[in-house]
């Protein structure tokens, strides 16, 4: 499967109704289908990790895919994805999620082996593995992002720490 196939709505035909799967649970589909289809051709996470690392696997005009390699005790800080819908794919072992709710209380999960979650265009969180090996997550992003916001937690709430902008086609998440 390639994400530059043309997705159609079932039992409708013609250009009308061609549309990339851009919605936040359509993309959670998206790729679990694709996680499916590639897994014995995805990366995974040498045991002997010691720092995050990502691949680019696929990239069009409307959707990005990621694989992500988190060693243990690693993540990444509390983040939005500049105003693209997400969704993440763990594909071995598990991740634990930090994700800001409404009133800015923080809430967490744990996302295992075969399971992911989808995530609308506002959402900030982080992603750690606290596991005792390393993790590979497989991640897509319609549209491709073009930034991220880094936030910390201070007393009144969120605070916006940094922005990075993609600079090139090798930036990423």
């Amino acid at each position: 499967m390639t994400i530059t196939q043309e997705h159609t709505r079932p039992g409708r035909a013609g250009p009308s109704t061609v549309r990339p799967v851009l919605g936040a649970l359509g993309l959670l589909d998206l790729l679990a289908d694709y996680v499916a289809e590639t897994a014995t051709v995805l990366p995974v996470a040498p045991a002997n990790l010691t720092t995050r690392h990502y691949e680019l696997l696929e990239r069009s005009d409307h959707v990005e895919i990621w694989a992500i390699h988190w060693p243990q005790g690693q993540g990444l800080e509390l983040h939005d994805h500049g105003g693209s819908v997400g969704a993440l794919w763990v594909v071995n072992g598990s991740l634990e999620e930090h994700y800001v709710q409404v009133g800015r209380a923080v809430g967490r999960r744990s996302i295992v082996a075969g399971g992911g979650a989808a995530f609308g265009p506002r959402y900030v969180h982080d992603v750690v593995n606290v596991g005792a090996d390393p993790v590979t997550s497989v991640h897509a992003y319609s549209p491709p992002m073009e930034s991220m916001n880094f936030y910390r937690q201070e007393v009144g709430g969120l605070v916006l720490d940094r922005t990075e902008y993609r600079v090139d086609p090798s930036w990423a998440p």
